[in-house]
């Protein structure tokens, strides 16, 4: 069984929670990620993701101008530690219906689980 460690994105980009989403936007773009940390006080607070701006800004009708992150942001952030596998990442995405993990190390952040990596590693198993 593969774990995690082995798939996850190692890059840990932040943003305060006070920052529009515009900017978030834009942060993305601009590092070819999905996510981005929420970070306040030097801790991890939240996770903002694509489907976050996308589909909480237009069903909710906010305007983009004026909106933060910490309004969109999906909270508290489900951890997973680096030595567990694929598969039971892929239960908990499931069962919490999210698309983003952090993935630690004694607790310690390590980096970030996706969906699409869930993706590259099954095909790479067939």
């Amino acid at each position: 069984m593969e774990n995690v460690r082995n798939y996850m994105a190692e890059s840990l980009l932040s943003i305060a929670p006070s920052a529009g989403i515009l900017e978030a936007l834009r942060m993305m773009s601009e590092n070819e990620v999905h996510s981005l940390l929420v970070e306040e006080s030097g801790q991890y607070i939240g996770i903002v993701t694509n489907n976050d701006l996308s589909r909480k800004v237009v069903t909710k009708n906010l305007d983009v101008k004026t909106t933060v992150v910490s309004k969109i942001m999906t909270y508290p952030i489900v951890k997973l530690e680096s030595t567990k596998s694929m598969e039971e990442a892929s239960e908990i995405m499931r069962e919490k219906d999210i698309h983003h993990l952090l993935v630690t190390e004694n607790d310690q952040p390590l980096g970030i689980l996706s969906i699409n990596d869930y993706v590259k590693y099954l095909a790479a198993a067939y």
